[in-house]
């Protein structure tokens, strides 16, 4: 399906989120003459250093919002804007503050289509969690003529939500095909607060699967790899073979939020954040 001037907002907490959830889509909607607006809660200043040569703890913010700023020109966004707070500490955010912000953002941009994490951040970071539900917060807001009066332009209803995620079997698989080469490997680190098993969404909870054309995957890769501190060596997306970045991001995997946080009933599953949009 075409996408000529749909417009997709993303809602996610730390510069990376967006790249390794829906960049592809992204490509897709750029080439296509739509229009995205990324929407980052902090500048990842609690990240890991990949690299000492990269940054230092006092200039990651800085870094990581150029990296970000870099792998989103990979895509073609340009519109990337950051709500400024302090990564690790959103769930002390100011709440009505901070769907303010998003609410601003959501009116100016008038997004057809919001994407944010699933309810457990798919590997439960606090930071993932709370921006889900700030996200639903302010969509629902935005579209209130009675809610924060005075900001931003008029009302808008975004018509689709999406919840990125990831298939909870494709996580057991990379956690066994790891152990099989010697290596541990734990999505999310030591940032994920639950257990593998409980990761991600179930296959049968999974609305929409996106498969990405290779020139898609080739930008999310480029993307992906414009986040050079948060890529140790021994990370699976660093140095995994064309085959298995293909099978561990060739495909962007989403849950349609249902009424009335979408506008209403979309046929499912389906394979395009559009379709039903007309």
């Amino acid at each position: 399906m075409e996408t000529q001037g749909y417009r997709l907002m993303t809602i996610f907490a730390h510069p990376d989120d967006e790249t390794f959830g829906c960049s592809g889509v992204m490509a897709r909607i750029i080439a296509q003459g739509g229009a995205v607006a990324v929407v980052c809660a902090t500048r990842g200043e609690a990240g890991e250093i990949a690299d000492p040569a990269l940054a230092t703890p006092a200039t990651l913010p800085q870094v990581r919002e150029r990296e970000l700023r870099a792998a989103m020109a990979a895509v073609g966004v340009t519109d990337v804007n950051f709500l400024d707070y302090h990564d690790g500490h959103l769930p002390q955010a100011p709440r009505g503050e901070a769907i303010g912000r998003i609410v601003a953002l959501i009116r100016r941009f008038k997004p057809d289509i919001i994407v944010t994490f699933n309810s457990n951040g798919i590997y439960g970071h606090p930071d993932h969690m709370v921006i889900h539900m700030l996200a639903q917060d302010a969509i629902r807001a935005a579209a209130d003529p009675a809610a924060y009066p005075g900001v931003g332009d008029t009302p808008w209803r975004t018509r689709k939500v999406y919840y990125n995620t990831a298939p909870r079997e494709r996580f057991l698989g990379m956690r066994d095909q790891m152990r099989a080469q010697g290596q541990d490997f734990v999505p999310g680190g030591n940032a994920a607060t639950i257990p593998v098993e409980v990761m991600g969404e179930p296959e049968r909870a999974i609305t929409t699967y996106i498969k990405l054309t290779d020139e898609e995957l080739r930008r999310k890769i480029q993307a992906m790899r414009a986040h050079a501190t948060q890529m140790p060596p021994n990370n699976p997306f660093s140095n995994g073979s064309p085959e298995q970045l293909r099978e561990i991001m060739g495909t962007e995997v989403f849950i349609l939020a249902p009424p009335p946080l979408s506008a209403h009933e979309f046929p499912t599953p389906e394979t395009d954040l559009f379709a039903g949009l007309g």
